[in-house]
């Protein structure tokens, strides 16, 4: 029953009877007359109830509802839901985040979005230039972009005959189908195009997080390699990812490289499954982390165990049955981080920190020690029978802080990578995820048996774009990648700087 009650609580399906919070408890609207946008009654409501830092924002205070007539006032001046909800974060919140449409959201957090089935990064051609350079970072197995021959590593310059300049990039990235020119860096901040067209399309697509697993053998230690680039929600992906582990273990894997560089979490329940196969020394009594609540939900402050089986979920968050777990003995793991990996990949990373030696590799991490919870505008938050059918906003607000079993919390400004290694000094170059070569999974391989090169290819002239006066590249790569326009309250989320 403890890993039960955790999976309740860690995977944030909280039920009204637990909470004994109902919306209309909230706000009754007998003197003030009416709220003009009950969707802003909505944000209100829910963010004074469950937002971490509700205690810190003077708009949520419980006094705010009084006179009711004044509170009315307040809620409709915000002419939109947005502007109301920006407003109620503190300043430090990157994280939280609400749409107008709960069922793109759901869809994504089951891998499922208007995608071209790529990641890239944006660079300058040199160091003040306007003009920009798209590399690819990796390709979705069955994707749009593969189909169409796009290849990790290649450039562009181009969309459409049209050079990507820092005045036009979103515009021409944002477009539901595009032809790149490919281009070839010559060194010394040198981009020279190609004659070859690429045309792509974004489709609706499902992305398998495990992009790539094998087995090196390097001198007669056996390197599992696991690249997992999404934690997503979705059972028939925790059976793959065992039949991943599986094949580790028969295959005996002494050594394991974790691939998270382009992860930018999802979901923790997976991460804590992840974690389990991983670590298999562990027990379901040892604490793999902890949930920390504002204070209106401390009686759901709670540990969080590892699993020794695989748990299966139904859609509704209830847990079905289980499958015997495939898990490593191994006692010191590799992770490949990123700017990209975030939240859940991170909690991987603080989590088996007190039990494992652990040692990253690549660039410094987002730093997302929080947790957050999909919630409605119905009585109970839920997507329940009283469920508002006059509109389709949700919100995603941060109500949780994360620690390790040693009270570890403190990467808000992320994992500083042991070994740093940017990818970006090998453009031009760079060799296919997986190869023992490639920069990152050959200094892990180096460390592991000393016998593999790490070999780097190094110009000045090329910079990650991270200006924020400019146009917030890590929330540009996000949208990219979906190539879906995302509205500006959820700006925050790819914000990673």
């Amino acid at each position: 029953m403890k890993n039960s009650k955790i999976t309740l609580l860690f995977y944030l399906l909280v039920a009204a009877s637990l909470l004994n919070c109902k919306k209309t408890d909230n706000i009754t609207l007998t003197n003030g007359g009416e709220v003009e946008n009950k969707v802003n009654e909505f944000i209100w409501t829910a963010m004074n109830q469950f937002y971490y830092w509700q205690a810190d924002v003077t708009h949520l205070s419980d006094d705010k509802r009084e006179p009711i007539n004044t509170f009315n006032t307040y809620l409709n001046t915000y002419k939109s839901p947005e502007s109301l909800f920006d407003d109620l974060l503190i300043d430090a919140d990157r994280f939280s985040w609400i749409v107008d449409d709960y069922n793109q959201l759901e869809a994504s957090f089951q891998g499922i979005s208007k995608s071209f089935g790529y990641k890239f990064k944006i660079l300058r051609t040199a160091r003040e230039s306007n003009n920009l350079l798209v590399y690819v970072e990796y390709v979705a197995s069955g994707g749009p972009a593969e189909n169409a021959g796009i290849e990790r590593g290649h450039l562009f310059t181009h969309i459409n005959n049209t050079p990507l300049t820092i005045d036009n990039y979103i515009s021409l990235l944002q477009l539901n189908s595009y032809t790149v020119t490919l281009a070839t860096y010559r060194g010394m901040g040198m981009v020279e195009q190609t004659n070859q067209n690429i045309t792509i399309t974004a489709v609706s697509f499902v992305e398998n997080p495990i992009l790539l697993s094998k087995v090196l053998d390097v001198e007669g230690t056996k390197i599992g390699y696991l690249m997992y680039n999404q934690f997503v929600s979705n059972n028939s992906y925790h059976e793959e990812l065992n039949t991943v582990f599986g094949e580790f273990k028969n295959r005996d894997v002494s050594e394991l490289v974790l691939d998270l560089r382009y992860n930018g979490g999802g979901s923790l329940l997976t991460s804590q499954i992840l974690a389990s196969m991983i670590y298999g020394a562990a027990s379901s009594n040892d604490v793999l982390g902890k949930i920390v609540y504002n204070e209106k939900l401390a009686q759901l402050n709670s540990d969080i165990y590892f699993f020794d089986t695989v748990p299966m979920y139904n859609q509704n968050g209830i847990q079905t049955s289980t499958v015997p777990m495939n898990r490593l003995n191994i006692n010191r793991l590799y992770v490949l981080i990123s700017g990209s990996s975030a939240s859940a990949s991170e909690f991987v990373i603080a989590g088996l920190l007190p039990y494992m030696d652990i040692t990253t590799i690549g660039t410094q991490t987002v730093g997302k020690n929080v947790g957050s919870i999909t919630l409605y505008d119905s009585d109970d938050f839920q997507k329940s029978a009283t469920l508002n059918p006059n509109h389709t906003y949700a919100m995603q607000p941060i109500i949780s802080q994360l620690a390790n079993s040693s009270d570890f919390t403190d990467y808000v400004g992320g994992f500083t990578p042991d070994i740093e290694i940017n990818e970006i000094n090998s453009l031009g170059n760079l060799r296919p995820l997986g190869d023992p070569n490639e920069s990152l999974l050959s200094a892990a391989i180096i460390n592991i048996t000393g016998t593999a090169r790490v070999n780097q290819y190094k110009d000045d002239f090329l910079f990650f774009d991270d200006n924020l006066t400019l146009k917030k590249p890590y929330y540009l790569q996000s949208i990219l990648i979906d190539n879906e326009l995302i509205p500006s309250s959820l700006r925050k989320i790819f914000n990673k700087n």
